[in-house]
């Protein structure tokens, strides 16, 4: 007997269990073209999650840029920090995402 992980919840359960205690999932009738397709489905949900991330780091990306240079001068002033700030994370943030957007790509 093997713990293996619900599709649904994520839950740790045994093999040979017919449904999840957890989340009450039917887990005897999957069969393996159900499992395929249920794993490219989560893929591709995970995919469009991190593109809507991509954007909102892009859009804080420009956002910070705008913010620091709305005005002409780079004194100290406390939204060329917030700007900056942005303009860091937002950064960041893109790259990662599009890191985790490969590394994505590349699961089976």
């Amino acid at each position: 007997m093997a713990i293996i992980s619900c599709p649904h919840c994520q839950q740790q359960i045994s093999d040979k269990a017919v449904l999840c205690q957890h989340c009450d999932a039917d887990i005897a009738g999957r069969t393996t073209e159900v499992m395929a397709s249920q794993n490219r489905v989560k893929r591709i949900e995970r995919a469009q999650s991190l593109q809507v991330q991509t954007f909102i780091a892009l859009m804080l990306f420009v956002g910070g840029f705008t913010l620091w240079f709305w005005q002409d001068t780079f004194d100290e002033q406390w939204y060329n920090y917030l700007g900056q700030g942005m303009i860091a994370v937002g950064f960041l943030w893109y790259l990662a995402n599009r890191v985790r957007l490969i590394l994505n790509k590349r699961k089976k």
